[in-house]
């Protein structure tokens, strides 16, 4: 893109360089740190720092050029390109949008509370069984990696995956008008950052305000068994649902659980086979096997696909140490998530059935209370023990307690160390131990000190 272009998306004031230079936005950075020779840098504002700041080590790293915010003092940056705008990440973002604009292809967005990446992934690789696909590395799901994914188009690609995420109000709204979704899928709704949505009705509109983005024809994918989603009713848009009731357009049957193993039927006729834990994942696949069935993937690919699926990483990651199966599945943490995998291990064949449970984060005002209710759910779930970590965590315990676990079978740790060493002294050769929490409890330790 022409940073004569550039300039008119952004409104922003050429302060150095020539606005005939072409940039190539699969070089665009917003981390100075990690900056490449030949990149172009733009300086993200964060909560607790201004990115325009860095612009000058990028710069001197390699970078071509930056978008910076105004500010005091200025950058030396001969030979460079600078521009000046007032919003850097509103400045990326219509970029990106404007970008994606100029590609006709299909654009498929996966919301929802829980089960986004798994959806995301395994769409994408359903669908590279034909096409060639762009997807978010990872879960850069947010207000910047969304545009930093758009910006890797080119023009080679057939379709492109995107997972949206969201924490705030608006934040759907913001990144459907920028990746503009052809189809959305709704994994579900569910009691996450809370904090900030209030309640499962404001989930609920945050999450299917991507709806209002699509366009005559294009596909709605919603989970048909979330009880929030069955208030969504077709509009312009052609609605699809999936799940296991009979209503559901993809509807699984005949349903079996082996370990790691899971078999299905798709609409009484086609069965699939999985690899993974945990019955929630038939929801999943069922999203990738009706967006394979719109884009003519066909049955065998598919099958193919779903069976060769591997979770991504601390997603009931599973991993064996001295004969004990740990379910790291430490990615993230709320309500509905943990009650998914308790359900996941509940089929597993075990000598014994161990929790590791730190703190569910951004519950809001209900939090003590939504893990008080966890700690009942546990000690329902016919687990031996239940270790948990953090303050909200201690209520988990006390639920736990409540419903009659045996106070022998509770600990509550302070570190990641006495988390270890404690399971070190119970857990045994045939057990499971699943460790779960919120992304900022860093439970993943865990397994490294059982590694150590």
């Amino acid at each position: 893109m022409k940073i004569s272009e550039i300039l008119k998306i952004t409104g922003g004031k050429l302060l150095t360089g020539a606005r005939g230079v072409d940039i190539d936005l699969s070089k665009v950075s917003t981390d100075s740190r990690d900056i490449k020779r030949g990149e172009f840098f733009i300086g993200v504002r964060g909560p607790n720092y201004c990115g325009s700041l860095f612009a000058k080590d990028a710069l001197k790293k390699g970078a071509i050029g930056a978008i910076v915010e105004p500010r005091d003092h200025s950058i030396e940056c001969a030979g460079k390109i600078l521009i000046r705008v007032k919003d850097a990440l509103k400045a990326m973002q219509d970029i990106a949008a404007a970008h994606r604009a100029k590609f006709g292809i299909p654009v498929i967005c996966v919301t929802g509370s829980n089960g986004k990446t798994t959806v995301k992934e395994m769409i994408a690789d359903v669908l590279s069984s034909k096409y060639r696909v762009l997807k978010n590395e990872g879960t850069k799901n947010n207000h910047i990696g969304v545009p930093q994914t758009l910006l890797k188009l080119k023009s080679g690609h057939q379709i492109c995956v995107l997972e949206l995420g969201a924490n705030h109000g608006g934040e759907i709204k913001t990144l459907s008008r920028i990746a503009r979704p052809t189809v959305a899928v709704i994994t579900n709704i569910g009691p996450s950052h809370l904090e900030y949505f209030v309640d499962l009705a404001g989930v609920c509109r945050e999450k299917t305000c991507i709806l209002d983005a699509l366009k005559a024809g294009e596909a709605a994918l919603i989970n048909g068994d979330d009880p929030m989603l069955t208030r969504v009713r077709p509009g312009r848009f052609k609605l699809l649902r999936y799940g296991f009731d009979s209503c559901n357009d993809f509807r699984a049957s005949d349903v079996s659980t082996a370990g790691f193993s899971l078999k299905f039927t798709v609409n009484g006729a086609e069965e699939y086979s999985l690899n993974l834990l945990g019955a929630h994942n038939i929801h999943n696949s069922l999203a990738a096997i009706a967006v394979a069935r719109r884009f003519n993937v066909n049955a065998r690919s598919t099958r193919k696909a779903l069976l060769n699926f591997k979770p991504a990483y601390m997603r009931l990651d599973h991993l064996k140490l001295k004969g004990i199966s740990f379910i790291n599945d430490s990615y993230n943490s709320n309500p509905a998530s943990m009650g998914a995998a308790l359900e996941a291990i509940s089929a597993y064949p075990a000598r014994a059935k161990w929790i590791v449970s730190g703190d569910m984060l951004e519950l809001g005002r209900g939090a003590a209370h939504l893990h008080h209710i966890a700690g009942e759910h546990i000690a329902g779930s016919a687990v031996t023990g239940l270790l948990t970590f953090g303050k909200l965590s201690r209520h988990t315990l006390s639920g736990a307690s409540a419903r009659g676990m045996e106070r022998k079978n509770l600990w509550h740790c302070a570190t990641h160390d006495e988390i270890a060493d404690t399971l070190k002294r119970i857990a045994r050769s045939g057990d499971i131990v699943l460790i779960k929490g919120s992304r900022a409890m860093k439970m993943e330790k865990v397994i490294e000190r059982m590694k150590g």
